[in-house]
């Protein structure tokens, strides 16, 4: 068994992932194989994101959403054509797996499609160099494709349980390997927000910003459309997740009020990191009320002054 690679720190991470490639094993997520002539219509029928449409090549990110409209989970489609039979691969939160695979097979009735369990290890990787990553990782066994969530360009894997040591050299050969630390400062400095942390099953889609890189509005009907789609057109949420840029260099506990400038409760702190790109400032999410999570509003977060931003870095 090859050793773990030992993380960089945070501010060598953030820097890789903006100049190079940066790999971050995913073991909070879990994978469900689909397989079947009727894979792909049926799931399509049911995630927010487009299918049917995806770019030769690419991971695809969406969500799973209930009849409300709120999020079940977020999801990440893997299309595994190199198998027989093709199936698709969808990696999902580990602790709602198994309310999504009911979910979801809920509405398998006539189609030929089967799901089950998959044994598979995911990777997300970030930055200008993840296509070589990705491919390098190919070599050694996985199974992926491009899919850039900060805007620096990205991809994502899955490597079956029996090559992971094979997949996890590969990527340090080539990329840096990331943890948790330096996932969140990155994704805080790009405004990403994660599942469970950011957003939950309480959330629709426009509260957590993830109607610009999550949904497809020009696709066929799925699960849920209806609320997604009149949401987005009424505008009529109440609350959003902003991006903070906080005055301080250590980061807000988790559940810190946000006040506005005459002191009265906004929102609260989701998630919070120091910035490596922000030298001696914070970075956060945080759910506010509507009206203050518009860029250049100020905010004060544990008596420190914080602004909104459209995005931090």
């Amino acid at each position: 068994m090859i050793p773990n690679p030992r993380s960089a720190p945070p501010s060598d991470q953030v820097e890789a992932a903006k100049s190079g490639a940066l790999a971050v094993a995913e073991p909070d997520l879990a994978t469900l194989v689909v397989t079947g002539n009727d894979r792909v219509t049926w799931l399509n029928g049911l995630v927010t994101c487009d299918l049917a449409k995806r770019p030769t090549g690419a991971a695809v990110y969406g969500l799973a959403v209930g009849r409300n409209g709120k999020v079940l989970a977020d999801i990440v489609v893997v299309f595994d054509e190199g198998t027989s039979p093709s199936r698709l691969l969808v990696a999902v939160p580990r602790a709602v797996v198994d309310v999504v695979r009911t979910h979801l097979d809920h509405y398998l009735v006539m189609e030929d499609a089967e799901m089950s369990p998959g044994a598979f290890d995911a990777w997300s990787i970030h930055g200008p160099r993840s296509s070589e990553a990705l491919e390098a990782a190919r070599r050694a066994g996985a199974i992926g494709g491009s899919l850039d969530r900060t805007g620096l360009g990205g991809a994502f894997l899955l490597s079956p349980a029996g090559r992971t040591e094979d997949v996890r050299g590969a990527l340090a050969a080539v990329a840096t390997t990331g943890d948790q630390a330096g996932w969140d400062a990155l994704r805080l400095e790009r405004a990403v927000p994660r599942f469970g942390v950011d957003f939950d099953d309480k959330t629709y889609p426009q509260e957590a910003g993830l109607e610009k890189t999550a949904i497809s509005f020009d696709k066929g009907c799925y699960l849920g459309q209806e609320v997604v789609c009149m949401l987005e057109l009424r505008g009529h949420v109440k609350r959003k997740l902003a991006a903070l840029v906080i005055d301080a260099e250590e980061p807000p506990a988790r559940g810190a009020s946000v006040t506005d400038g005459a002191g009265a409760a906004v929102g609260e702190v989701t998630s919070a990191s120091g910035s490596p790109s922000l030298g001696g400032k914070a970075v956060a999410l945080a759910m506010v009320k509507r009206a203050q999570a518009e860029p250049g509003q100020s905010v004060v977060v544990g008596g420190v002054r914080g602004e909104v931003v459209a995005r931090p870095v």
